[in-house]
């Protein structure tokens, strides 16, 4: 059985940003891996709209045929992510009202409720973040969700395809 990732915005943007060239690179690579089939990928709506936002039309482009390359499988929010979104914002980010906040809870709500264990981001401040992911899991614990979510940077699904026939 292939390991299921939901793949965030970011992780996306990187392969057309050039201020992290490191995380440029890392994005390349773990698409790479993508391409080999071992993993079964995922986005959602949610990522769909953050790249129609953006208002470069030749970086939305770029997005989008990266995006068509892999063929993720797409999820599509509902009341039911609303909801547990909503409690996320209330929790663990309760100072917070911003559109690109509840964004972020939305992914890790979609990933949650379609029981996609592993979610790729290169967001350090609000997923990639241990004290967000214990708070996340916290309330999916409370709210029935009973397996625990991984939040983690691409670096750890990258396979060097010849490495592994050593």
């Amino acid at each position: 059985m292939k390991k299921k990732l939901y793949i965030e915005t970011s992780v996306w943007n990187q392969l057309e940003h050039n201020d992290r060239p490191e995380w440029r690179e890392i994005a390349k690579k773990f698409f790479a891996t993508l391409r080999g089939n071992i993993y079964e990928t995922y986005i959602s709506d949610l990522v769909v709209r953050e790249i129609e936002a953006t208002k470069n039309v030749a970086l939305q482009k770029k997005l989008v045929e990266h995006i068509n390359k892999i063929g993720p499988i797409i999820l599509q929010t509902d009341e039911e992510v609303e909801t547990l979104t909503d409690l996320y914002m209330k929790s663990g980010f309760a100072s917070a009202d911003s559109v690109r906040v509840y964004n972020d809870c939305g992914h890790v709500a979609i990933a949650t409720i379609n029981g996609i264990r592993h979610i790729v981001s290169f967001n350090c401040k609000h997923l990639v973040n241990d004290k967000r992911i214990d708070t996340f899991n916290a309330i999916n614990f409370q709210n029935g969700y009973d397996f625990v979510i991984d939040i983690t940077t691409p670096h750890r699904f990258i396979l060097d395809f010849e490495e592994e026939n050593i």
